[in-house]
């Protein structure tokens, strides 16, 4: 490699593949390739009628690009573009039948149950697939223990891996591949295996290691695209459709399938709109907007009339930041319970979207608090923070003390957005402000509740809207005449 800054180059890379119309032409031919390598007589072999027994399949047609040293790279298209066929000749799992890739670094393909032996426990399992993937002996003992933490089998590790289901063993699959020192990651649809927690878990692991290595994603998500990747490739039909920026590549894959015209397709390296990538989006400022009635605090002092409270001005009030990531949590206080209800108080577990429903957070007061505040965050499977809110607002003008030993409650009422069908994730916070307006976790739980999705229809953006109604007015009788 030339450049030191680039981890992968991608050189005019073809790959073809032949297609048999029967199997008794693919072993006839097979039978006398055979013999040609012991008796070299060519006149056996009519490479005219050969070549009527099959024909060439091109899965990739003369690919060439190049991907910086720290990029993320997403690979769209429709199924049989190539996607999963580039990424494994980059892995080194495939041979090209033209071309040349080049390599600076180890390279780790995420394919969860490659290389377990069914007959093994999970412990021995660990072993094998570490040491299939270059990792030593010595290595592997230091970084047992965490392995195993990681994948949260329980006792079920000690068993034989053909008793797990799909999803254990993609657990212990990624436990493995984020202990092993990789420079370039490449993984086709691993994210679509799990649990809602597990997949949370194996995202925090992905943007930590965006930061430090290549990363490259084959997915039919345009939305895990966007949100993990960097830049973009488009591929259909084993040819570069387009190549750039991700939202860019993504905007023209959609409108492509939606049958609009496709714009501005001329897509530049330097045009970054990736923001998610970034640390600073695990950082978010709510800006508290409470309705009233919305709130009630069982153990409150019984003077705080909380119905009557006015909205403040949001821009009165200096907003404090809070950081779900923050480690640091005291023992004032524990959140006992998350839990979201609809309109008759009944848990709710799937939602449709457009419902009144409300969230309470209760928590255990272990010391005095002044004026606790509880913030919730509602994240998809990416990690993604898709709405959240907080009491502060209300709080900041009427002050409340909660005793010592005492447990409270606060109640957020709210339309549930419409979501995409899914499976998300609550978490829950309960801090105060300290004199100098600094928010102090007191306690929090980021995987404190899991809902799903099942609403039906298309859904547009990562939130949807619960639309009250569409109104058409026209400007002359006759075109209403159908209204």
């Amino acid at each position: 490699m030339t450049t030191d800054n680039l981890a992968i180059r991608i050189h005019d890379i073809s790959k073809s593949y032949r297609l048999w119309y029967s199997s008794k032409d693919k072993l006839t031919f097979s039978l006398i390739q055979s013999f040609l390598t012991i008796l070299p007589f060519k006149w056996l072999l009519n490479n005219k009628q050969s070549s009527n027994k099959y024909r060439d399949f091109h899965a990739l047609t003369n690919i060439s690009f190049e991907v910086k040293k720290n990029e993320s790279w997403g690979f769209i298209g429709v199924n049989g573009s190539g996607k999963s066929t580039l990424l494994k000749i980059i892995s080194g799992n495939l041979q090209p039948s033209s071309g040349y890739v080049e390599i600076d670094g180890k390279v780790v393909i995420l394919e969860y149950g490659d290389g377990f032996n069914g007959e093994f426990t999970g412990r021995e399992n660990i072993h094998i697939k570490a040491a299939l993937l270059g990792l030593s002996r010595k290595k592997t003992k230091e970084r047992y223990q965490s392995i195993v933490d990681f994948a949260e089998l329980g006792d079920f590790i000690d068993q034989p891996v053909k008793t797990y289901s799909s999803g254990m063993m993609s657990r212990l699959g990624f436990a493995i591949i984020a202990h092993i020192d990789a420079d370039i990651i490449i993984t086709d649809e691993a994210l679509s295996v799990g649990d809602v927690f597990f997949v949370q878990k194996c995202m925090k692991f992905i943007r930590n290691f965006l930061k430090k290595g290549t990363f490259l994603f084959v997915s039919h998500s345009i939305t895990d695209v966007v949100s993990l990747c960097q830049h973009a490739l488009w591929l259909n039909h084993g040819m570069i459709t387009a190549m750039g920026p991700a939202a860019k590549v993504a905007k023209a894959y959609l409108d492509s399938a939606s049958d609009h015209p496709i714009e501005d397709l001329t897509l530049t390296d330097n045009e970054n709109e990736l923001s998610n990538n970034n640390e600073e989006n695990n950082l978010i400022t709510v800006l508290g907007k409470p309705i009233t009635d919305n709130y009630f605090l069982p153990l409150a002092p019984k003077d705080l009339d909380i119905k009557h409270i006015d909205v403040l001005n949001q821009n009165d009030i200096q907003q404090p930041m809070f950081e779900f990531n923050n480690r640091s949590h005291t023992d004032s206080a524990k959140i006992l319970q998350i839990a979201i209800y609809n309109e008759d108080k009944k848990p709710l577990t799937q939602m449709i979207g457009g419902e009144l429903v409300s969230l309470h957070i209760q928590a255990m007061a272990n010391s005095k608090l002044e004026s606790p505040i509880a913030v919730f965050q509602v994240l998809d499977r990416l990690g993604q923070v898709l709405f959240a809110n907080d009491s502060y607002l209300i709080t900041k003008q009427q002050p409340y003390t909660v005793e010592s030993g005492a447990t409270f409650t606060i109640k957020f009422t709210y339309v549930m957005p419409l979501l995409p069908p899914g499976s998300y994730v609550a978490q829950a916070m309960i801090a105060v402000i300290d004199e100098k307006g600094t928010a102090i976790t007191l306690d929090r739980v980021t995987n404190a509740l899991a809902f799903h999705s099942v609403t039906t229809g298309a859904r547009h953006g990562l939130v949807g809207i619960p639309m009250l109604n569409i109104k058409l007015r026209c400007q002359t009788v006759a075109s209403c005449l159908n209204i």
